[in-house]
């Protein structure tokens, strides 16, 4: 892959993105929506971070050396050899015409020599150690074994200093140095934060205590729960702040994280908060097995004497019904949004809560109509007393949608759903399919609507049959 033409896309990039985008950002408020939007766009910034160090590796051929350093860095190292050769040239040349080794002048030339010697050391040792984690580094992100938890600024300097991009300096006492675009000024290499690995082991022990809840066939409650989440504490405990950061960011128990979008959570003074929502959302996920695990082991009844049961219906196809009651009731809460006063604080309302339950909001968080035009108008150059004009131009741009997909890589890219927003059933619906139910627990949900909100019971029984028509076909093989 040409290296060059990744950095020409990089760029075209940023300039799309700076025809509004990037001035918008200076309206980014502290809301829901926007901390959505910024955990996006830091995503997104990882994304191209990731795309170039990719693109390095596969620009690689089979037999390179990866110690190899560039022509630039090695014209660094080769001057400061030179220079500081040339000098100790100088100061042997002026010790040997001393007579008194005692002397004051004979002895600072001496150091002065051996300042050299050790800086030469140095110099070796820093790069042996350098190459050495080069090639552990690539090897780590070509194995996808670096931790989603890792701040841009390490990733980004490792994908500089450990590709073709790292600006190689030499410091004084042989200190290998690298050129730090944020800071502006060169970083000693020995400081500079490297990206650290996605904690496995702390993993792979939740994750056996989760399968040994599951296991159990039993619900998690009382004195049990209390156990189990003690035990999950103390796994959390155990690791230092790298492994709270895998926990909380990789995709381990729970398939793209726990989708912790408050930036602040991850400063180092919120530490101990980050910890308890970890330990929450890790708590959940348990909760949640053992209820799987207790629903699989209950014995299978199509008759009515069973609790809950349905004719026809599977004893899992049951179970999973019988516990989505939680799930139900937050799905008509947030269909009685629509009921609201049409305005910017209902779709705010609406937003947040889609960014909550929606798995594709991490990387695209959808915003309210009100933010996207505001956004919009910044990076347009419009100002407030201009509201009516580019709310025009705003419309012949985008439609009349009300809620948003913001795309972070490149906000002009940002389209208008078909989300209605005035529609109880509509918002009901929305949120039915992204709860995480299967197929036909989702299909009975959707036909529920009417018999939830209190409107009629037979579509119930038309649902029901639905389902079982479904598990006969599946069962005999006749589909005709």
């Amino acid at each position: 892959m040409n290296i060059n033409l990744v950095r020409g896309a990089a760029a075209l990039g940023q300039s799309k993105e700076s025809t509004w985008g990037a001035r918008a950002q200076a309206v980014a408020k502290e809301t829901g929506q926007e901390l959505a939007i910024i955990t996006a766009q830091n995503m997104a910034k990882k994304a191209l971070v990731n795309t170039k160090v990719g693109a390095y590796i596969n620009s690689l051929n089979s037999d390179i050396d990866l110690t190899q350093l560039t022509g630039e860095q090695n014209s660094a190292v080769s001057n400061y050899l030179v220079e500081n050769k040339q000098k100790y040239a100088e100061y042997a040349t002026q010790i040997a015409k001393i007579d008194d080794p005692s002397s004051g002048m004979y002895m600072e030339l001496r150091d002065k020599m051996n300042g050299i010697q050790s800086s030469f050391r140095n110099l070796a040792g820093q790069m042996g150690t350098y190459k050495q984690e080069k090639i552990a580094y690539l090897k780590d992100f070509d194995d996808q074994r670096l931790s989603d938890g890792n701040k841009l600024g390490a990733l980004k300097n490792a994908g500089d200093i450990f590709t073709d991009q790292g600006i190689m300096g030499i410091g004084e006492g042989g200190n290998l140095n690298f050129w730090n675009e944020g800071d502006g000024k060169y970083s000693n290499y020995a400081s500079i934060e490297k990206p650290f690995l996605k904690d496995f082991a702390s993993a792979d022990k939740i994750l056996q205590l989760n399968e040994s809840v599951y296991s159990a066939g039993k619900s998690l409650s009382g004195a049990r729960q209390n156990m189990v989440r003690n035990k999950l504490k103390n796994m959390i405990n155990s690791g230092g702040r790298d492994t709270l950061l895998s926990l909380a960011s990789d995709d381990f128990l729970i398939e793209g994280g726990l989708n912790l979008e408050d930036p602040s959570l991850f400063e180092p003074a919120n530490e101990d908060l980050l910890r308890e929502q970890v330990l929450d959302s890790y708590m959940n996920a348990m909760v949640d097995s053992a209820a799987q695990g207790a629903a699989e082991k209950r014995p299978t009844n199509s008759g009515s004497g069973r609790r809950g049961s349905r004719t026809g219906f599977s004893g899992a196809l049951n179970d999973e019904i019988d516990l989505s009651g939680p799930v139900i009731n937050k799905a008509m809460g947030f269909s009685e949004l629509a009921n609201e006063t049409p305005g910017i604080n209902k779709n705010n309302n609406i937003v947040n809560q889609i960014n909550a339950i929606d798995p594709t909001a991490k990387s695209n968080p959808y915003i309210s109509r009100d933010r996207m035009l505001t956004r919009w108008m910044v990076g347009n150059n419009f100002d407030d007393d201009e509201m009516e004009e580019a709310d025009v131009e705003f419309t012949k741009e985008y439609g009349n949608a009300q809620i948003f997909k913001f795309n972070a890589s490149n906000p002009a890219d940002s389209y208008g759903t078909n989300i209605d927003v005035n529609n109880p059933q509509a918002l009901y619906e929305f949120y039915i399919q992204n709860s995480g139910f299967s197929g036909k627990a989702q299909n009975y949900h959707l036909g529920q609507y009417d018999t939830y909100s209190g409107r009629g019971q037979k579509q119930e029984q038309n649902n029901e049959e639905v389902i079982v028509k479904e598990e006969k076909i599946e069962s005999t093989g006749n589909f005709g």
